[in-house]
């Protein structure tokens, strides 16, 4: 089983720089970058994953704008992948945005993740004038482009809200046969654009039993999108806090989106991931500074990554 890590958001390069530096050293598969580029002052009723709709972040989270964030990341690393949790499709160009990621590719010899999700936060699409209502159908398309551009030599796509053709598109991605596509989300929709196109199923905040109750539909619909269902895998997104370890702030009741307990309670946690059939779990720490989080990060490698690994 892989383990990768959220990145902090932080708009300090040297401390993310650091902090990313040492996730490599410690052996962790992955780091990943969320995206959002604004967020509504009044807040939001929107967001999937709390009771009420509320977003966790205050309005002035200060999100780095996620490819460029990538791309001074890449170049601080060697060997650990870098990758998307998730970017929202519709917000950049469908052909702009498979370049960056080629790019991105090249530059690292094959390290890139292209995780992706719809979005939900309709003041966003406003404001950067994308239709909130197309967006599933967008993105679909989106995924379609890429997988064309990055794969044939001569692409042509002919679209609802996209047409390209009479066009070479080089750099090809170094990973073949392109750069390994995380589709994010928890809906019937997700699971099926997942069966479509995605290598891997991202899914966030949700409990490891949710996952298992809905892999019989991801592998239905795997089929009948004439593919193996074992050729995708089965990614987990949670928040984690140690209750043993004394820094930042939780609970010992697990929830959807967060796995809290004692050490063994964690190493617990991923046996039963591991059973119910997940291959992967990202990890982000709430805590204060770039410190806590490196400890928490620490703490994970030495107990925990190496039951991980151990599984397989």
């Amino acid at each position: 089983m892989k383990v990768g890590i959220s990145i902090p958001r932080l708009p300090d390069g040297p401390g993310l720089r650091r902090f990313v530096q040492r996730a490599e050293e410690l052996g962790f598969d992955c780091v990943l970058a969320g995206d959002h580029i604004v967020l509504p002052t009044e807040g939001t009723n929107q967001y999937p994953y709390t009771a009420d709709g509320s977003f966790s972040r205050p309005a002035d989270d200060p999100f780095l704008e996620t490819m460029t964030l990538l791309g001074y990341l890449a170049a601080c690393t060697q060997s650990i992948r870098l990758g998307t949790t998730v970017i929202i499709l519709p917000y950049r160009n469908p052909v702009v945005q498979a370049k960056m990621f080629a790019s991105l590719d090249v530059l690292t010899n094959g390290r890139m993740i292209c995780g992706v999700g719809v979005g939900w936060l309709e003041k966003e699409f406003d404001i950067l004038g994308v239709p909130y209502a197309d967006r599933g159908p967008m993105s679909d398309e989106f995924l379609q482009i890429f997988k064309i551009l990055w794969t044939e030599p001569n692409p042509e796509f002919h679209g609802r809200f996209y047409n390209l053709d009479g066009i070479q598109f080089y750099p090809k991605p170094v990973q073949q046969p392109h750069i390994p596509i995380w589709v994010g989300g928890h809906t019937r929709r997700a699971l099926r654009r997942t069966a479509k196109f995605g290598d891997c199923w991202h899914t966030t905040r949700q409990t490891p039993d949710f996952v298992a109750e809905n892999l019989p539909y991801l592998r239905q619909q795997t089929e009948r999108a004439g593919r193996d269902p074992a050729s995708i895998s089965i990614s987990l997104k949670r928040s984690l806090y140690f209750t043993d370890l004394g820094v930042g702030e939780g609970s010992s009741v697990r929830t959807g989106g967060t796995v809290s307990g004692n050490t063994q309670e964690v190493i617990d946690d991923v046996y039963y991931c591991r059973e119910l059939g997940i291959d992967q779990l990202t990890y982000d720490f709430r805590v204060d500074g770039l410190d806590e989080a490196i400890e928490v990060m620490g703490h994970l490698a030495d107990r925990v990554l190496p039951v991980a690994e151990r599984l397989g």
